[in-house]
């Protein structure tokens, strides 16, 4: 090919620039790849499902005709071209047969089953039939009312927690599947608080509740270790039993009623909650302070500063879901105890659920929110169903669902997309502490307190 027969030109396709020297009188669909074998990416690799059609344009100029040659377009040496690509759908395949066609356009459009998903339907159904056991075990034993019958039942349920516990063990350390551990290793947490309801005698009572929750946070704890994997769930497992432990012995030592207990401890867990960021950093060892000169000639500070970041996460996610449980176990058991007071009962229970839900509000991560709405939810459904049987009146029940119902969806669908003004910000957190200021009197009239100053004599 002779000199003059090429149009030496530079081309430009995804910030790479090329010189090259191309045949004038040959149309431009023939020198297209070429052209892109040269400047391709730097990987070299194509997406081959998808067809990309290729074109060659002037700076700023249409798109050239594929048919037609660089002479024709009166390409110079020294023109700058841009070789740009554009994708383009495969046409849909044509099917002799209708069944095939309906087949193959299911299996595009529709979700096949996978692996994750039958282990996670694993764990969930073996978790169920595990609660749906250890309730059946505990309701035969007690109906039975007889000491040893109870002793047995508990033995076996020590067993069984024990084998789970053995088998959350090996599934992670040898087979490393971490769903089948965590299953496991709350399955062992549930029969172990079984055991511990039923070894004491003379059940239900607070005695039974105590070491019930003792046993769940030990069962808990051993499984973190033995497991390896977890810490979030088993932690928050067993700080939520820790808080139940204390407010079962606060019951046995006092002989206070329930009712205000419950509220008791409705309220540490809402400090608790306001108090966990904190927490969780002091925990984890995330403090400010001065790197010192071992940890800047090693250089192992970042690292060190990453894992404690994430084990604040951790601890941060645990302490608030066992916060949210039990704030919301509080608000339920105060607001169904039969007793005086439905009034203040409800309102506590409502003012529970709204500092649940403001606090999730605030909160970005997925479990804590999720959490902190379930617990929210739970807790206001106990007030509404407190509040129907308080006031039977079909017109209230009817207008107090319709209403929640539709703030359920104005929050769900429309305030996401919603800017708030700084007025109504503000006025929302105004309303938060407002409510968090008014539970703390509240739970003091729920438990007594005034009553029992009233009643004193300060002569």
């Amino acid at each position: 090919m002779s000199e003059a027969s090429l149009c030496r030109v530079s081309v430009h396709v995804d910030g790479v620039d090329v010189d090259l020297a191309l045949p004038a009188a040959q149309p431009i669909a023939t020198l297209i790849p070429p052209i892109v074998d040269m400047v391709a990416t730097p990987d070299g690799r194509h997406d081959p499902t998808t067809a990309v059609r290729y074109q060659l344009s002037r700076v700023g100029g249409p798109v050239m005709s594929s048919s037609k040659t660089l002479a024709q377009y009166g390409i110079r040496d020294g023109t700058a071209l841009v070789l740009t690509r554009s994708a383009a759908e495969l046409p849909p395949p044509r099917f002799d047969d209708a069944a095939e066609a309906a087949a193959c356009t299911l299996a595009e459009t529709g979700r096949s089953w996978t692996r994750q998903a039958s282990r996670l339907t694993a764990a969930l159904t073996a978790g169920w039939l595990a609660a749906i056991g250890a309730l059946a075990l505990v309701r035969a034993a007690f109906t039975a009312n007889d000491a040893q019958r109870s002793l047995v039942a508990a033995g076996v349920a020590v067993l069984v927690s024990c084998a789970a516990l053995l088998a959350a063990a090996i599934a992670n350390r040898v087979y490393r599947d971490r769903i089948a551990a965590l299953t496991l290793g709350l399955i062992a947490t549930g029969f172990a608080a079984a055991a511990g309801l039923l070894a004491v005698p003379n059940g239900p009572a607070a005695p039974n509740l105590l070491l019930a929750a003792a046993a769940a946070a030990a069962a808990a704890g051993l499984a973190l270790r033995v497991t390896g994997c977890g810490a979030v769930a088993f932690t928050a497992t067993a700080c939520c039993a820790i808080g139940c432990a204390v407010s079962a012995l606060v019951c046995v030592i006092t002989s206070t009623p329930r009712p205000a207990v419950a509220a008791a401890s409705a309220v540490v867990s809402l400090a608790l909650l306001e108090a966990s960021p904190r927490l969780s950093i002091a925990v984890a060892g995330l403090s400010p302070r001065l790197p010192s000169r071992d940890d800047a000639a090693t250089g192992t500070l970042p690292d060190r500063l990453s894992d404690r970041a994430i084990r604040a996460d951790d601890w941060l996610t645990s302490l608030v879901a066992a916060s949210s449980v039990s704030a919301a176990a509080g608000a339920v058991i105060g607001v169904h105890e039969v007793g005086e007071m439905p009034i203040a009962r409800i309102t506590f229970a409502v003012l529970t659920a709204a500092a649940l839900l403001s606090r999730a509000r605030s909160d970005v991560d997925l479990v804590r929110t999720l959490m902190l709405v379930v617990s929210g939810t739970v807790a206001l459904t106990a007030a509404f169903v407190a509040a129907a049987a308080a006031v039977p009146r079909l017109e209230w029940i009817t207008a107090t669902a319709a209403v929640l119902v539709a703030a359920a969806l104005y929050l769900g669908f429309v305030a996401p997309s919603v800017t708030p003004s700084p007025v109504a910000r503000r006025s929302v957190e105004v309303l938060e502490y407002l409510a968090l200021a008014a539970i703390v009197p509240l739970a003091c009239w729920l438990c007594g307190l005034y009553s029992a100053v009233r009643g004193l004599s300060l002569r």
